[in-house]
């Protein structure tokens, strides 16, 4: 800390003692070097208590920056696992929805060549039919 101002201070209470007698001036002097000396060590208190104060507010600064810097990366870790699980479920669904068509089709195919089946059944026994009644006369 800069001491010049509390000596400026101590020498203009110290001037007027000058044209005091010697031991009133000389106890004057003590006494203001005294409270010079006292003003000074206060000073270096009080930085030493900024200086302090200061670093446990960036040491305050920096947990609170890796604090949240931690949960962000776990919210990303989280979210991250949730378009995870969601991509997968949209596959398992794609997959079941295509597994259900080609079941689908393959009735629906079997089902159209039952009809076929029954449908050339019954024109052939159709065709026997008129067959027998252009034979007969």
């Amino acid at each position: 800390m800069n001491r010049l101002p509390l000596l400026l201070a101590a020498a203009v209470l110290v001037m007027p003692l000058v044209a005091c007698d010697r031991p009133a001036r000389q106890q004057a002097q003590d006494e203001a070097a005294r409270a010079a000396d006292h003003a000074a060590a206060a000073a270096d208190r009080a930085a030493a208590a900024t200086e302090t104060a200061a670093a446990s507010a960036v040491e305050a600064a920096r947990e609170a920056g890796d604090t949240a810097q931690a949960r962000a990366q776990a919210a990303a870790d989280q979210s991250e696992q949730a378009l995870d699980r969601a991509g997968e479920a949209t596959r398992d669904t794609a997959e079941r929805a295509a597994a259900a068509t080609r079941d689908a089709a393959a009735r629906a195919a079997d089902a159209t060549a039952d009809a076929a089946e029954k449908t050339a059944e019954r024109a052939r026994e159709m065709a026997d039919k008129a067959e027998r009644n252009a034979d007969t006369p």
